[in-house]
């Protein structure tokens, strides 16, 4: 088998396109499987501490080869002791672990032959920068034979490819997750939040931004960046965001700040902060995250979620009631009047908030109660 150089060139270059996720990795597996005309090929990546796993196939569907895993046949296959014995970093192929000719006598290895169609196996154990486990396996079947000295040369030149593609897109996964659970907790907010990228385009608005910016009551989002219904009070609002985007005409050099925005209905104003994005966003590319801005609406009551107080303090529904008023009106009177009680009936339930709270007075509970807003 004589595999081309451009054929190795292609294969690589599919590998880093799969973990920069503009590939999938299926594409991959095929390419790589063509080229030693081998019929099949699999990725499994391992959380040992977690006992779970996930296969990506080429030459059966991934959801077979993930349940395949888990079978007595597998498991019990005792050629499987043989690859997980092989170190991370290392190769393995049949005839180097055991003797073939004596293995395939096994009925355990028969009936796993005559399960998943293949006998063969030249893949390669590899290390991931977290905990976990990766191999990369091409399969074939009798018809197409185990591995020759130019296969496995050849796939020696190629497995630490392999191997940097499996960690790069790891890392790429694990950022990516991490991001959507951040974008996603930012999304909820009751506070405004807007990130800026190096230009100062805004990359995100959640929803609450997005309203206030909206509503025109005092700041908006023009075809140069924030701005306000007054110029002192817009040039400093500006002035923060250049000074940490590194902007010519910034302010001071200390990078950020926070500011009163007026309204004009007349409302309690906005509080604005302005924070630099940590700085592993804004070294690796120009388009990554490089200012919050962080709006608070005074004038907002922010009350806490009924479901959050009978799950947290285990409150009954006419607490829950009573306990949302209380945070919304300044007095117990008029929180038990809104929640429809008598003032009796609304010191009661009053009681069971502060018992079940832990709190001794009226104060202490609508404190506690305004946090989980």
């Amino acid at each position: 088998m004589m595999i081309e150089s451009d054929q190795h060139d292609a294969i690589v270059a599919c590998l880093y396109a799969a973990a920069a996720g503009d590939r999938q990795w299926s594409s991959a597996l095929e390419l790589t499987a063509q080229a030693f005309r081998m019929s099949a090929a699999v990725m499994v990546v391992a959380d040992p501490a977690a006992s779970s796993f996930r296969a990506e196939a080429y030459g059966r569907p991934s959801e077979y080869a993930n349940s395949y895993y888990a079978t007595e046949t597998f498991l019990e296959d005792p050629r499987v002791p043989f690859f997980l014995a092989t170190p991370p970093g290392k190769l393995y192929f049949d005839h180097c672990l055991y003797d073939v000719e004596a293995m395939g006598r096994d009925d355990r290895v028969q009936r796993t032959i005559g399960e998943i169609g293949v006998r063969y196996q030249l893949g390669a154990q590899l290390r991931l920068p977290t905990a976990g486990a990766a191999m990369l396996s091409l399969l074939s079947t009798e018809a197409e034979g185990h591995a020759s000295e130019e296969a496995i040369l050849f796939f020696r030149r190629l497995a630490p490819h392999v191997e940097q593609a499996f960690a790069l897109g790891e890392l790429i996964e694990r950022t990516a997750a991490t991001q959507d659970a951040l974008i996603e907790a930012l999304a909820a907010r009751a506070d405004g939040v807007i990130l800026l990228d190096r230009a100062g385009r805004a990359v995100f608005v959640n929803d609450v931004a997005r309203a206030i910016l909206g509503a025109g009551d005092g700041l908006g989002f023009g075809a140069d960046g924030l701005i306000t219904r007054r110029g002192p009070e817009t040039r400093r609002l500006r002035g923060m965001i250049a000074d940490i985007l590194g902007k010519p005409g910034s302010g001071s050099g200390r990078p950020g700040g926070q500011i009163l925005v007026t309204r004009p209905s007349m409302r309690l104003p906005y509080v604005v902060r302005v924070l630099p994005a940590p700085l592993s966003e804004r070294f690796l590319a120009l388009h990554s995250i490089a200012c919050v801005i962080h709006i608070h609406d005074l004038a907002v009551v922010r009350l806490p979620a009924r479901h959050v107080l009978q799950a947290t303090f285990g409150l009954t529904r006419r607490e829950t009631d009573l306990a949302v008023e209380l945070v919304r009106h300044t007095g117990l009177a008029a929180a038990g009047k809104a929640a429809g009680m008598a003032h009796n009936t609304a010191r009661n339930h009053l009681q069971g908030i502060f018992r079940k709270c832990g709190v001794e007075t009226q104060a202490e509970a609508v404190q506690l109660l305004t946090r989980l807003a």
